[in-house]
C-alpha cells in the first residue's frame, strides 16, 4: 500500500476520427468524423484548463493532419503520443511512419504508442520504431472484444519497453475505463478507483474525445453511446475533481521516467 503523496494518476484520451458509426453499417463522412472528435476534444481541454490538470493525448496521424490548431494547443500542456495512421488495426511500417510524422507535425517527440482497439502489437516493432513505452493492453474480459484475464495487471518491462495496461481493480479486475466509466453509479467507481490506487499505486484510465460531443443521432450501440456530450462531460468533471484528492496527476512520458526508481 502507498501513501497518498505518491499516488499517480494518468489520465489520456485517444484522440482519433469519430469512424464507429461505420463499425455498425452507417455512412460518414471524414469531415463528421473530425468534426465530432473535435468537438468533443474542445470540451475536454477546457474542462483539463479548468481542473489544471495534464493529460496524455494518444493522436492519430489523420487527426493530428486534419486539426493541427488542436495539435499546438495539446502541446502547450499535455503530452501527445501516437494512436497509429487512423483508427485501425497497425502495422510494422506504420508505427514508425506514425511517430516520425506526428513529430514533424507537431515538433514534439513521441515516446508513446497505443494500438488503435487495442489489438495486439510486436514489442521488438515498438522499440525499433523508437517508442520508449506502450499503453496497448487492457487486462480485462471483454465480451466480443478480447479476453485478457491472464495478461499482467500492472506495469511491466519487456526489454527497453516499458508496458503501461490501462487499470483493473486487484482481485476481481473490475475494469476502470471509459465503457465502464459511462455504466457504474460514480459513487462504486470511486471506490473501485480509491481501492485500486492505494493498492498499486497508480492508475491509468483513459477515455475518447468523441465521447464528450453530441452523438446521439449516430446509430451505434446505447451501450457505447450514452452518456455523451455535456452530460458525460459533467460526470467526468466531478470524478477528476474528486481524484486530484487522492493522487498526482501525470503524464504517461512523466510516469516512465520515474518507474524504475518506483519498484
Amino acid at each position: 500500500m502507498t501513501d497518498w503523496s505518491t499516488r499517480r494518476v494518468l489520465l489520456s484520451f485517444d484522440v482519433e476520427e469519430f469512424d464507429l458509426p461505420l463499425e455498425y453499417g452507417q455512412d460518414i463522412s471524414l469531415p463528421d468524423q473530425i468534426r465530432i472528435s473535435s468537438e468533443g476534444l474542445l470540451r475536454v481541454l477546457d474542462l483539463l484548463d479548468r481542473l489544471d490538470i495534464r493529460a496524455t493525448c494518444f493522436t492519430t496521424l489523420l487527426f493530428a493532419q486534419s486539426r493541427p490548431d488542436l495539435m499546438e494547443r495539446i502541446m502547450r500542456k499535455h503530452e501527445i503520443a501516437s494512436h497509429g495512421l487512423h483508427d485501425a488495426v497497425p502495422d510494422r511500417d506504420n508505427l514508425l511512419r506514425s511517430r516520425i510524422e506526428i513529430e514533424a507535425l507537431t515538433g514534439a517527440e513521441i515516446y508513446g504508442f497505443r494500438s488503435p482497439r487495442f489489438s495486439p502489437v510486436n514489442q521488438t516493432d515498438l522499440l525499433e520504431a523508437g517508442y520508449t513505452y506502450s499503453s496497448s493492453e487492457n487486462p480485462i474480459w471483454l465480451p466480443g472484444r478480447y479476453m485478457n484475464l491472464g495478461k499482467p495487471r500492472l506495469p511491466y518491462r519487456r526489454g527497453d519497453l516499458l508496458n503501461l495496461p490501462v487499470s483493473a481493480s486487484p482481485v476481481i479486475r473490475y475494469p476502470l475505463f471509459w465503457l465502464s466509466f459511462k455504466h457504474t453509479p460514480l459513487w462504486f467507481f470511486k471506490i473501485i478507483s480509491s481501492w485500486s490506487l492505494k493498492n498499486d499505486g497508480y492508475l491509468n484510465i483513459f477515455f475518447h474525445p468523441w465521447e464528450f460531443a453530441d452523438i446521439g443521432a449516430w446509430r451505434v450501440p446505447a451501450l457505447v453511446k450514452y452518456p455523451n456530450g455535456e452530460k458525460m462531460l459533467s460526470k467526468l468533471g466531478t470524478y477528476l475533481h474528486w481524484l486530484k484528492k487522492k493522487g498526482h496527476f501525470v503524464t504517461c512520458r512523466e510516469f516512465t521516467g520515474t518507474f524504475d526508481s518506483c519498484i
